[in-house]
């Protein structure tokens, strides 16, 4: 064009060239709007939809994807990508459902948008999970979540979503009003929406000539002695979950739950099959909380809320209790991480430890006790100089009481003894970690010497490790988590300090005195997990086991991301 312009430009700009001008303004304006009207046209491509059941399930998947195909399209505006063409894209780029490969059959395929998910049944629970990425913006992944009580609702909550997706993305009048939940049921939310429980009943549904049958409830899978059933999700949560904690905070005989974020505490109750945050205690500019607790060592006969609080000045950490109706302050800038710990021949006791120079741990854990307002060391733990306040946990050996288990910095799971003598190391990672702390760097350059002292200073905080015999009394079982790295942050941490993670599950592991044999786990939760504790979390009088998840659509704690609660039924496991 350039070049046509240049060498015709005085023939086409001279007066007796006005109708040859206007020839060529025409035929530009139709040439340059073809481009502008394709634009317009968005194409999206769908993968292929995950079906998580207990039962074969395979033939739904591509019903669903009709049913979300024929919803989206949008004459002149939006058109879906036939599944074939997707098919053969995706056999160029093999590998997991992730945002990265996502990416990669979108580019291959020339298209604005994918689309992919997963249907999730457990028991009478059917969840849909849906991801929606925008190729040419680097935009986080949004999500889009419905939950049916039965297979019978399924069509409707499909059709919520692709009504969501269709008025939020493509900017499309909905074809109906926007759902109210119906009691059990949830209709369709996206990432910043509140979705609901389902009950317990199995329904059929016809679909496409199909005859879909609920699959059994089992929520947990049996890699041992065990069989487990019933889980519970909540709403969605507008926040990165850090960590969480239980107990009866206000003293009315029902259990509370203590949920922490980046700089503020939640307060909840799970009542009439929904959990709803009661009270919200924002934290001062610059708070960094990374660890929650809940227990009476104060011994008012109500429990307090300890709260380690790891700010660029140093350690803040906060203790609150219930008083007239709220949860109040009653310290505050205490220069310890705090975590509460069964001890042998100690009980509950609150152990602290600090930082010492540049390092963000310091040696030496101690017993805390409060004493004239205010928490002071009374004993001191000899434990391996490895060990952190947050890392480790007493087995609960009779024959043995000093021996603990610990995560390493590498998350390998260890067993040793008080005095620092390892008889154990896992073969499998464990554990995995966003939640870090970091020391101040001995090198203030801000070149490799500095990277590599914030490398050397930091240290990922693991989720408590839980032993308990509550599911075979007289012997113990290990509760902890095993998040899997999302491939790009195992790179990218293996040379500087970040890390990812696109997956977890909760497992329960025996020591048999030589080897750890694993019992149960969960299913895998496609998120990062990044709490869990167990408690009667529904005041049933039952113990649940209670997973916190934060969605990976965004990088949990430096950007606005939501956070989902399970609840797994351990009264329902047997014995086999």
């Amino acid at each position: 064009m350039y070049r046509f312009l240049k060498k015709y430009s005085k023939k086409i700009f001279s007066p007796a060239s006005r109708h040859l001008r206007s020839g060529i303004l025409l035929f530009l304006f139709f040439v340059l709007l073809q481009p502008a009207q394709a634009e317009e046209m968005k194409r999206v491509a769908i993968l292929p939809l995950t079906i998580n059941s207990a039962e074969k399930m395979d033939y739904l998947r591509e019903g669903l994807e009709d049913m979300l195909a024929s919803r989206i399209s949008w004459e002149d505006t939006v058109v879906v990508l036939n599944r074939s063409m997707v098919l053969k894209a995706m056999e160029k780029s093999p590998g997991l459902f992730d945002e990265s490969r996502a990416r990669q059959v979108g580019k291959q395929l020339g298209v604005e948008f994918v689309l992919w998910g997963s249907l999730n049944v457990i028991g009478s629970n059917v969840s849909i999970d849906l991801s929606l990425l925008n190729v040419a913006l680097r935009q986080p992944t949004r999500k889009f979540f419905a939950q049916a009580k039965g297979m019978d609702e399924v069509v409707l909550r499909i059709n919520e979503i692709t009504d969501t997706i269709n008025e939020k993305v493509f900017a499309r009048p909905r074809t109906s009003p926007p759902p109210v939940a119906s009691a059990g049921a949830q209709p369709a939310k996206s990432s910043e929406s509140t979705p609901a429980d389902t009950g317990p009943e199995k329904t059929r549904l016809s679909l496409k000539g199909f005859i879909i049958n609920p699959s059994s409830q089992k929520g947990i899978l049996n890699t041992g002695r065990y069989e487990m059933a019933g889980v519970w999700r909540s709403a969605i949560l507008p926040f990165a979950l850090v960590d969480m904690a239980f107990g009866d905070i206000d003293g009315d005989g029902k259990n509370e739950a203590v949920l922490i974020s980046k700089d503020r505490i939640y307060i909840g109750r799970f009542v009439a099959d929904q959990f709803t945050i009661i009270k919200e205690i924002p934290g001062g500019r610059g708070d960094n909380y990374i660890a929650v607790d809940v227990g009476d060592i104060n011994r008012t006969g109500r429990p307090q809320i300890f709260v380690s609080n790891y700010r660029n000045d140093g350690i803040r950490s906060k203790v609150f209790a219930w008083d007239r109706g709220e949860p109040r302050a009653i310290a505050q800038n205490i220069p310890y991480y705090l975590r509460i710990h069964q001890l042998p021949g100690k009980g509950t006791v609150l152990l602290g430890q600090q930082m010492a120079g540049t390092a963000a741990f310091g040696p030496g854990l101690f017993i805390l006790s409060w004493n004239k307002d205010r928490y002071t060391p009374v004993d001191k733990l000899n434990l391996p100089d490895d060990v952190t306040v947050f890392n480790f946990a007493y087995l609960g050996d009779p024959g043995k009481p000093g021996r603990i288990l610990y995560l390493s910095r590498n998350n390998r799971l260890m067993v040793a003894t008080e005095k620092a003598k390892v008889e154990y190391t896992s073969s499998e990672s464990y554990g995995g970690s966003l939640n870090k702390v970091a020391g101040k760097p001995e090198s203030m350059d801000h070149t490799y010497h500095a990277d590599r002292d914030s490398r050397k200073n930091t240290t990922y905080i693991p989720a408590r490790i839980i032993v308990t015999s509550l599911l075979n009394p007289g012997r113990k079982e290990i509760i902890l988590n095993s998040n899997k790295d999302s491939g790009v942050g195992s790179f990218l941490s293996s040379i500087t300090i970040y890390r990812s993670y696109n997956s977890g599950e909760i497992l329960s592991l025996s020591w048999d005195g030589s080897v750890m044999r694993e019992n149960w786990r969960t299913q895998v939760i496609p998120d990062y997990v990044s709490s869990y504790a167990i408690a009667d979390f529904k005041n049933n009088g039952q113990q649940q086991l209670v997973v916190g998840s934060v969605q990976t659509g965004a990088i949990p704690y430096f950007s606005e991301t939501n956070s989902v609660l399970f609840c797994y039924d351990l009264e329902e496991v047997k014995k086999k």
